[in-house]
């Protein structure tokens, strides 16, 4: 049964933006080291950025209680073909992401299932 919805769009200079005036600091206080690397390994590393923390934003509307939820409870890893998917911490429910991009833009999409 799906209990929960979200959705985000953002864009991508504004990541841009944030990761040149505060990049350490803004990827700390956002990111897992696991999303730091990953991102990193992109060729156009500030798109990736983008995309992950618009699929964070769509897990936390899906949510909608944020009891002890933080930026880092939320991971978004890739599988060995690149599709997303994500773990929160604290929370056994079934949950499906996609996110996609059209520069200046990105969306994401989440859905939370009850777990079991």
């Amino acid at each position: 049964m799906i209990v929960g919805v979200g959705v985000d769009i953002l864009d991508i200079r504004r990541i841009a933006h944030l990761l040149d005036k505060f990049p350490e600091k803004f990827k700390q206080k956002y990111f897992t080291v696991a999303e730091r690397t990953f991102c990193h390994s992109r060729a156009d590393y500030a798109s990736s950025f983008a995309k992950i923390f618009s699929m964070k934003e769509a897990v936390i509307k899906c949510i909608r209680e944020k009891h002890g939820l933080t930026w880092q409870s939320i991971e978004i890893f890739h599988d060995k073909f690149g599709a997303p998917y994500v773990k929160v911490k604290n929370n056994n429910n079934v949950w499906h992401i996609s996110t996609s991009d059209e520069f200046p833009y990105v969306i994401s999409y989440a859905v939370m299932e009850k777990g079991a």
